[in-house]
């Protein structure tokens, strides 16, 4: 069972490993790690709330309906992580994505404040 610790840590962690990949130019997987870094922070935002959303594909739409549309956290965060999704899954299935090293480092960027915010609102009064 995930624990919104652990998810905070694997989101850490996968925000490590895009950045290394795309060090190493190899940008669809950077693109790819960025997006889990943001699920799993999103996944951790659910677990605060006593919701555990068995399904990966539903976490997206459940952070949406449970923080962007009540105002709980900027909209914004929910606007990344769909698109987000769609360059992951476009990285991860296509040969000709586009994915260029602007597009790369906006995820990365992205990702890092998902990862921030995690930190920030979720840490302390779950540890």
């Amino acid at each position: 069972m995930n624990t919104i610790p652990a998810l905070i840590r694997k989101a850490k962690d996968s925000l490590h490993g895009a950045r290394v990949l795309a060090s190493e130019n190899l940008l669809d997987f950077a693109v790819g790690r960025a997006y889990l870094a943001m699920h799993y922070v999103a996944e951790a935002f659910l677990l605060s709330h006593k919701l555990d959303v068995l399904d990966p594909d539903g976490v997206a739409d459940a952070f949406g309906q449970l923080f962007s549309n009540t105002g709980e956290l900027p909209p914004i965060f929910h606007r990344w992580l769909i698109e987000a999704k769609r360059l992951a899954k476009s990285a991860e299935f296509e040969t000709q994505t586009g994915i260029t090293k602007d597009i790369a480092a906006e995820q990365l960027d992205r990702a890092r404040a998902f990862v921030n915010l995690g930190r920030e609102e979720l840490t302390e009064p779950f540890m």
